[in-house]
């Protein structure tokens, strides 16, 4: 829940949404909702918003913050202001006015009730309501392409963690001192971690609740159905929940996959390599030790013959 003012003496044309502090503390990484969810349940068009400013952020256009419209609002910092402020472009408002504050309902909330969903849609909010779900779908699509170049990569780092863990080899135990080989043990220990992440993630992809056998062909069903050709419903707001719901999965997923790539990146290949190295260094060291001064020409031991 959500408050806010329409037309306050501050904002005459626009208003002002506040975070109570509840919500605050509730959400202290970043809130489940995006400015489209807050424009949405104002009952403000995207197209009238002159500008905006996000937690006591400068004013932005439109053309600044088009492309985080559907971006979850981030989490309240220390000092900063928890309000929305939009200024509209017209004087066509929703009613109220005067500082006079409205709640907003969350459109994550399950308390909803269908006569609700039914009023929202009758409000005249029904073409907005499909534009919300058209581009929530859209995204949805894109991070899919980005997940399924997550997951190509997913599998080839998984293959390269995998072919370094092994034991070291003779030469390689020779030269490497006790803290070589904790090092390695340990090295070994993050890449046998790793890789379970790594498989953890290309399986949620490949089998989870946003893959061909969760909910993907139940939500691209709903979208040819209903939402693509504009069909009648008296149910858009649960189907926008819907859809919502399942672009915010993407988007975990993708984070999920992201920092998956980069961990085993720094802490699989990146720390055996550098373990490796150091060893490695050390039997050229010893190999040099080897070799010994003979006629101004270094001859291994092994192969130096008396003359």
């Amino acid at each position: 829940m959500l408050w806010a003012w329409y037309r306050p003496q501050s904002l005459p044309l626009g208003l002002i949404v506040s975070v109570p502090m509840d919500v605050q503390l509730a959400y202290s990484t970043g809130f489940p909702f995006s400015l489209a969810d807050i424009l949405l349940a104002a009952v403000i068009e995207p197209a009238m918003v002159h500008s905006v400013s996000i937690l006591g952020s400068e004013w932005k256009p439109p053309t600044a913050f088009g492309p985080l419209l559907h971006h979850g609002i981030p989490a309240v910092i220390a000092g900063a202001k928890p309000e929305i402020a939009i200024q509209v472009m017209h004087q066509t408002m929703p009613p109220g006015g005067g500082g006079a504050s409205m709640p907003v309902v969350d459109i994550q909330s399950d308390t909803e009730t269908a006569e609700q969903s039914a009023a929202e849609v009758d409000s005249g909010s029904q073409k907005m309501m499909y534009e919300r779900i058209e581009k929530s779908w859209q995204s949805s699509i894109q991070m899919e392409r980005q997940c399924t170049g997550l997951r190509q990569k997913l599998a080839s780092i998984m293959a390269a963690l995998g072919k370094l863990d092994r034991d070291l080899a003779p030469d390689e135990r020779l030269a490497a001192d006790r803290e070589d080989r904790d090092a390695w043990q340990e090295a070994r220990r993050w890449m046998r971690d790793l890789m379970a992440r790594c498989h953890r993630e290309v399986k949620s992809f490949d089998i989870g609740m946003t893959s061909a056998a969760g909910k993907r062909n139940a939500i691209e069903q709903l979208y040819q159905q209903v939402i693509e050709p504009r069909a009648v419903c008296r149910e858009l707001a649960d189907i926008r929940r819907e859809f919502e719901t399942y672009r915010k999965d993407m988007v975990n997923l993708q984070k999920t996959m992201q920092s998956t790539l980069q961990a085993s990146s720094q802490n699989g290949t990146q720390r055996a390599h550098r373990v490796l190295a150091v060893i490695s260094k050390k039997i050229r060291d010893r190999r040099a030790k080897m070799r010994e001064a003979l006629g101004g020409t270094n001859i291994d031991k092994s192969v130096r013959r008396k003359s």
